[in-house]
């Protein structure tokens, strides 16, 4: 159960140092880190290279362009190069989690043995989500992700002000989703309704804030970030371990 004398901001911080330590002690965590990020990391790559790829064929400066115009399309390569080996990692757990909901039970159930081995056993065997509203879930989470990080780059086109505010409002909006996905195996095994879900996020909104947050800027590490991605979700298991209270459907 939650310290209650512990900001919820420093206990979600404590949860994903935690959880991402527990599978380099946890010989069955570590089998099932293994095979999600591994999973994760050739998606992220595959897509970060297939972005960078189409951005440098279409950004390829003709013979006889201005120098202006050579070094606008210069900077919009490595620009978005950057962006894309960034983004690529979270556009990869979006895919997997929307293309194939249950790929992550796994280490998630790993995480919850080795940290609450009698709540796992109430988890194992449930029945639950059907694969098409676990699918449908999984995509309208990340149309809405989506939609936020437009609005929040339009913003950021206004000097000053709105960089700060789509600057702050990314990493805020990352932090979520992030601890939202996390999750996720654990609303599926319960299916549990989006309206529920969104309950549970506002109710621990300050813990998923701390929980999210480290967890978001190591995901934007080029590269490495993907490799983490097993780590991440085994501090999810911890964190319904530690914050969220015992279910009724668990029973």
């Amino acid at each position: 159960m939650p310290e209650a004398a512990t900001s919820p901001y420093i206990r979600g911080f404590r949860i994903a140092l935690e959880g991402m330590k527990l599978a380099f002690h946890s010989p069955e965590v570590g089998r099932a880190y293994i095979r999600v990020s591994l999973v994760i990391f050739s998606l992220g790559l595959f897509l970060a290279s297939l972005s960078i790829l189409t951005l440098w064929n279409n950004t390829e400066p003709a013979a006889d362009a201005e120098a202006w115009l050579i070094a606008v399309l210069w900077l919009a390569r490595v620009l978005g190069s950057v962006a894309s080996l960034v983004l690529g990692p979270l556009l990869a757990i979006y895919v997997v989690n929307i293309g194939f909901p249950f790929f992550n039970q796994g280490v998630f159930m790993a995480g919850m043995r080795a940290v609450d081995p009698k709540r796992a056993a109430g988890l194992e065997g449930k029945p639950g989500m059907s694969l098409g509203r676990a699918i449908g879930l999984a995509l309208w989470r990340f149309l809405k992700f989506v939609g936020m990080g437009i609005l929040l780059l339009a913003i950021g086109l206004v000097p000053v002000i709105g960089t700060v505010i789509a600057t702050v409002g990314g990493l805020l909006l990352a932090s979520y989703a992030v601890a939202w996905e996390l999750l996720d195996p654990y609303f599926e095994t319960l299916d549990i309704s989006h309206t529920e879900q969104k309950q549970i996020i506002q109710r621990h909104r300050k813990v998923l804030l701390g929980f999210g947050m480290p967890i978001a800027l190591l995901f934007g590490i080029p590269i490495v970030g993907p490799l983490l991605f097993g780590l991440a979700q085994v501090a999810g298991a911890v964190l319904v371990a530690r914050e969220l209270p015992v279910d009724r459907r668990e029973a």
